[in-house]
């Protein structure tokens, strides 16, 4: 058995469209510099960018590989900046609400731990 095929899996696969790529990364690179103290959340945000970058593309589709402290560290990033934004940003606050709608629900984004 190859090193790769005894990898497993990560449990989640986002689905980002093209549009939803930037606006992602941009709620990532927001939440790294916001907190600057809490190392282990930058470490994590930066492992979710480097996923983006490197993700696999089929069509105008990525599907980027999350562990759980990945995909909750993405769900606050993309809730803060949802947040953040004003109504005449209606465009990104709906890829934003796109993305969102991917992960799971708040509900289970609580009940992951951070190491």
């Amino acid at each position: 058995m190859s090193a790769a095929g005894s990898q497993t899996e990560p449990p989640f696969h986002l689905l980002l469209e093209q549009e939803e790529i930037g606006v992602a990364q941009t709620a990532l690179n927001l939440l790294i510099a916001d907190e600057a103290r809490q190392g282990e959340i930058r470490r994590i945000a930066r492992e979710v960018l480097a996923a983006i970058e490197s993700a696999p593309r089929e069509g105008s589709v990525s599907s980027v590989p999350l562990t759980p402290p990945q995909m909750k560290i993405t769900h606050t990033a993309v809730r803060l900046l949802l947040d953040d934004l004003r109504r005449e940003h209606a465009e990104e606050r709906e890829l934003l609400r796109g993305i969102l709608d991917k992960l799971p629900d708040e509900h289970t984004m609580r009940a992951i731990e951070l190491e």
